[in-house]
């Protein structure tokens, strides 16, 4: 990660100090050194009343967009953070404020490579919707006088990522660092992770084949559907679609029997999508779900999808089976098929964790109609003892959880069980079919054999770079970024100190001159280098002191 320090970043630094000691974050900015005189004179509101979950969301909210967007990524690591803090990250608004359409037309101008009005006769320069990334606008398309929707990256948003995300990555290490019980959730890992995702997302040519892929798939598509993709106008940062009329699942306005058949059907494809496909929308919240004047579904925004292979279906299988019997060993014997990690995982103290949240949802009587829920805390608990869960598994449950709350909101009777029952015994049929047993046995068997075969040349290639003596050892040395930290402040002071010796050397030799122009018999460039000397001297010196105290 790249250093931070508040000079560098003179406007931004002091806005984030100010919204967190705002939200009651203060005493992990004194714990990360902060320098005083960003603390003074700051707004302090109460805000007792309220959980630190809650305080963080809305700290993220009034930070921006970038950091709204992280915060929405992160609720996606359910292995690696708590159940609640997940929960309030998914309230994070989708609407931000949007940005003034005379800023996005020159991008917009850019990617279509012609003038917008030659492409759109109609485009309504208010947004329909604003993101943390992009934004949406209704247009009209010339050629076949239909409308459609018209998604565009926000202007100069690489830059904005590229600063925030400079600051939370240097957040995140020294929290790492310095605060001892945050250790267990590896906070830079997570910054690294989220920045590769938010990343995938702006490239919005993945969320049109992602489209493409679910349509293809899709068996419900006279009911259930996504928005079809106009390839020649999309880009890497403009994504056009066909326009869907429609309401979100919680304001549309529906008889009970039309809501009840709807929460089935969204809760058939969802599944459909994980079981049978293996190819997921990752996050089909309200937000991102249609309901059609003519009673059909419509997924929206595909930039974030998941994709499970057939293996981890079984897996997948086997441990909603485990749930469902309330037997904490074989989840135990799951979870350690789901780790990709290599450290040892203390199997005792993770069936007992296990067994106890079993316990309290078997009393609770939600052992099957939350499954969702379930999912995540489980996860976390994975994580909690050295469980390295592949991220899909956490967008599996996620899912899961997003369509149980949106078939809940239209039908409160909605349980999650039913509906994935079947497709769970089609995959079980499948898995133990012939040819499923095939896949399982015979073709590892062949492939361990050809793996073996190849040992005897292996070593002999080993031996052989040995006798050579062409074998190299990387090591890489853990726990050293204080010492690296306080070495290149040291190295910035002594450079710093080197140029102000130079500039008074210099600015001496100058006086002595009299080059014009002069003031007060002096020449000036020789005053200005003793100017800059004096004050890079001080900030030296300033630094120095606050460091030491």
């Amino acid at each position: 990660m790249k250093t931070f320090n508040y000079l560098g970043n003179a406007v931004r630094a002091p806005e984030i100090v100010a919204i967190l000691v705002r939200w009651g974050f203060e005493d992990f900015l004194l714990q990360l050194e902060t320098p005083p005189f960003l603390l003074r004179n700051l707004v302090r509101t109460k805000v007792a009343h309220l959980t630190p979950y809650e305080r963080l969301r809305n700290a993220l909210e009034e930070l921006g967009p970038i950091f709204v967007k992280f915060g929405q990524v992160l609720c996606t690591r359910p292995d690696r953070l708590p159940e609640p803090l997940v929960q309030e990250l998914k309230r994070l608004r989708n609407q931000v404020e949007p940005q003034a359409f005379k800023k996005i037309e020159p991008l917009l101008r850019q990617e279509l490579k012609q003038e917008v009005d030659s492409v759109f006769s109609e485009l309504d320069p208010t947004p329909v919707a604003s993101g943390s990334l992009g934004q949406v606008y209704r247009a009209r398309r010339r050629t076949d006088n239909a409308w459609v929707a018209v998604k565009v990256q926000r202007a100069e948003i690489q830059a904005s990522i590229r600063a925030d995300m400079d600051i939370i990555a240097w957040f995140a290490r020294q929290l790492h660092i310095r605060v001892p019980s945050l250790k267990a959730y590896n906070l830079p890992a997570l910054v690294v992770d989220a920045e590769l995702r938010i990343q995938a997302e702006l490239d919005y040519r993945i969320e049109a084949n992602n489209v493409e892929v679910f349509s293809t798939l899709n068996e419900e598509k006279e009911r259930v559907f996504a928005p079809a993709v106009d390839r020649n106008l999309s880009t890497r940062r403009l994504l056009v679609t066909e326009w869907v009329e429609g309401s979100s699942p919680e304001s549309a306005n529906l008889d009970p029997d039309a809501a009840r058949e709807l929460a089935l059907l969204g809760g058939r494809s969802v599944f459909h999508q994980i079981v049978a496909t293996g190819f997921f929308h990752a996050d089909p919240h309200t937000g991102n779900l249609l309901i059609t004047p003519d009673k059909r579904i419509c997924f929206l925004d595909w930039g974030q999808a998941g994709h499970i292979t057939v293996e981890m279906r079984y897996v997948l299988a086997d441990l909603f089976a485990a749930i469902a019997a309330s037997d904490a060993l074989a989840v135990t014997r799951v979870a350690e098929r789901m780790s990709t990690g290599s450290q040892a995982i203390d199997l005792g103290r993770l069936e007992t964790e296990v067994s106890y949240l079993l316990s309290c949802y078997g009393q609770q009587g939600a052992l099957k109609a939350e499954i969702g829920v379930l999912a995540l805390k489980l996860l976390y608990i994975f994580g909690c003892n050295q469980v390295d869960v592949p991220t899909d598994y956490t967008l599996v449950a996620k899912a899961i959880f997003c369509v149980e709350e949106t078939a809940r909101g239209l039908d409160p009777a909605f349980e999650i069980e039913p509906v994935a029952r079947p497709f769970l015994e089609e995959l079980a049929q499948s898995r133990w079919s012939l040819g499923g047993l095939k896949r399982q046995t015979l073709y590892p068997a062949l492939t361990a054999a050809r793996h073996l075969s190849q040992v005897p040349g292996q070593l002999q290639r080993i031996l052989q770079r040995i006798e050579a003596e062409d074998i190299q050892i990387n090591m890489h040395h853990a726990g050293t970024e204080p010492v690296e930290e306080t070495f290149n402040a040291a190295m910035n002071r002594l450079t710093a100190g080197i140029i102000v010796g130079s500039l008074v050397i210099g600015s001496s030799l100058v006086i002595t001159t009299g080059v014009k122009p002069l003031v007060m018999g002096y020449p000036v460039l020789g005053l200005l280098g003793f100017l800059a000397s004096f004050l890079l001297g001080l900030y030296i010196l300033i630094s120095t002191f606050r460091n030491q105290r």
